[in-house]
């Protein structure tokens, strides 16, 4: 692509010279009709015509990527008039017709594009192009760029860039629970199939069905609650054990992640500095 831009460049005295051979041409056959001519005309109408339609097509390539960044950052700014991304500050949750004065943001939303990508390593890391030029900082969740789906943790961050840990890293544990029955468990990769994490922690009197949603708990600093993160694919119990073994299958690809929102938990550090203040006493 860069090669033919360069041979554009360097040679467009050329094409300019042939592009306005072509217009005179087209013009002295219009003031001369003949048979000859008007078959020549239609040729060379046809070869314009042409070059315009890919010099059209070129453009809408070039300009199709500054478009996709600006639809990210309108639906990032969309993201955070969700309800769901304010701390309420009502005592009773059925007065909801309140002021917005009651309510403040919690999660900060930004579009970012993964430039570069691992899903088949033990300990797998994504890089996003946004760093903290941008107001990025470390701990904060990647989400898919749909409602669903959750990508990582971002763990370093640089002027430009942040890095990723992925879900699918050995490392990773996301506060889950089943929606059907709200328990509660907690989501880990085993390094095997990218496809499925399993759940963890979950008692073996818990009805179980294949299909139930697992959602992020909202127990957690770096998740917002309530993100569908897959269903339960299978589940057993392993003799003398007193809890499930189960798979979840994820509703994101990992392999093919492109767009993403960085959120960010604007009160997490004031969660953080009070939950550890108890330690201290």
């Amino acid at each position: 692509m860069n090669k033919f831009s360069q041979l554009i460049i360097r040679y467009h005295g050329v094409f300019a010279f042939f592009i306005l051979e072509l217009i005179a041409l087209n013009f002295y056959f219009s003031q001369n009709a003949t048979p000859e001519k008007t078959a020549f005309l239609s040729s060379a109408n046809r070869m314009v015509g042409g070059i315009y339609d890919y010099q059209n097509r070129w453009s809408r390539y070039w300009n199709l990527s500054a478009v996709n960044d600006s639809l990210a950052q309108e639906n990032a700014r969309l993201k955070m008039q969700l309800p769901s991304t304010t701390f309420s500050h009502l005592l009773d949750s059925a007065t909801v017709g309140a002021e917005d004065s009651l309510s403040e943001q919690q999660y900060h939303y930004l579009a970012a594009t993964v430039v570069n990508n691992s899903v088949h390593r033990q300990k797998n890391y994504l890089t996003l192009n946004r760093g903290s030029k941008h107001g990025v900082r470390k701990n904060t969740a990647v989400l898919a760029n749909t409602q669903e789906g959750v990508v990582g943790v971002i763990r370093a961050v640089s002027t430009h860039y942040a890095l990723v840990m992925s879900i699918l890293n050995t490392d990773s544990r996301i506060s889950s629970r089943i929606g059907r029955n709200n328990y509660l468990g907690v989501l880990r990769w085993d390094g095997q199939d990218p496809r499925y994490m399993q759940l963890h922690d979950i008692p073996k009197h818990l009805g179980l069905q294949k299909g139930d949603s697992v959602l992020t708990s909202g127990f957690s600093t770096v998740f917002p609650k309530d993100i569908f993160l897959g269903k339960i694919d299978s589940f057993y119990i392993e003799p003398g054990s007193n809890f499930y073994n189960i798979s979840v299958q994820l509703v994101n690809d990992l392999g093919k992640a492109d767009k993403v929102y960085i959120v960010d938990n604007i009160l997490r550090d004031e969660q953080l500095e009070l939950e550890a203040s108890i330690h201290e006493q």
